[in-house]
């Protein structure tokens, strides 16, 4: 059904684009691991909505709720999402700064929070604050992530260091990434290919939208 691959596939393809104009940019993204964790899930709601949603929703749910069984299982994934969330490992991730840049900014934003941060091969202790940062391998030379070890005692240094690291990288500068144009041009052929058929037949979309709602 048309209805069911637009709704899957566009939030996906505006993912790509997002990430596709992100390694374009001159610019790094510099992010936190919650946010980009829930950039994902967002982009992954479509195809959880016509897979697992449709698979394992009760028959006799829609038969007593019809459409509104669907605020039920979108607050089923969002409560699904949260628990990834609060359960993930702190981290702090950049897009597009080379292994050099990442550590000086990552080291600067430390020394903002504890005048005694200081790196032990691949690990960033802040002895003051208690927190201790190990970098993970991302498989990109330009993509570059440390994840908190251990429990998080102090959220307010962590969520200092967060806002400094985030505020620094806006700062810095990187080369622009050619591998953004073909994730750019993946993503906008999908968004136009489940678009259009939904703009041509604007009525037989409707009526799939109302099957799949039903469903």
């Amino acid at each position: 059904m048309v209805i069911q691959y637009a709704v899957a596939i566009i939030p996906v393809a505006i993912y790509l684009i997002l990430i596709g104009v992100t390694r374009l940019r001159p610019r790094p993204l510099v992010t936190t691991g919650w946010r980009d964790t829930l950039t994902l899930g967002i982009a992954s709601a479509g195809l959880v909505a016509v897979g697992p949603m449709q698979l394992f929703t009760p028959p006799q749910a829609l038969e007593l709720w019809r459409s509104w069984v669907w605020i039920m299982l979108i607050g089923l994934y969002v409560l699904g999402l949260t628990l990834v969330l609060l359960s993930g490992k702190p981290r702090l991730i950049a897009y597009g700064l080379d292994a050099g840049q990442f550590h000086d900014l990552l080291t600067q934003a430390a020394l903002k929070v504890d005048g005694e941060a200081r790196w032990s091969a691949n690990v960033l202790s802040l002895p003051l604050s208690g927190i201790q940062l190990a970098m993970e391998a991302t498989g990109s030379p330009r993509v570059h992530q440390v994840s908190h070890v251990g429990s998080l005692h102090n959220l307010d240094d962590w969520m200092t260091l967060e806002r400094e690291f985030v505020r620094l990288g806006g700062q810095a500068n990187c080369p622009r990434s050619w591998a953004g144009w073909p994730l750019l041009c993946l993503g906008s052929a999908l968004l136009l290919w489940s678009i259009i058929p939904l703009i041509q037949h604007p009525a037989e979309a409707l009526a799939q939208l109302q099957n799949f709602l039903a469903r």
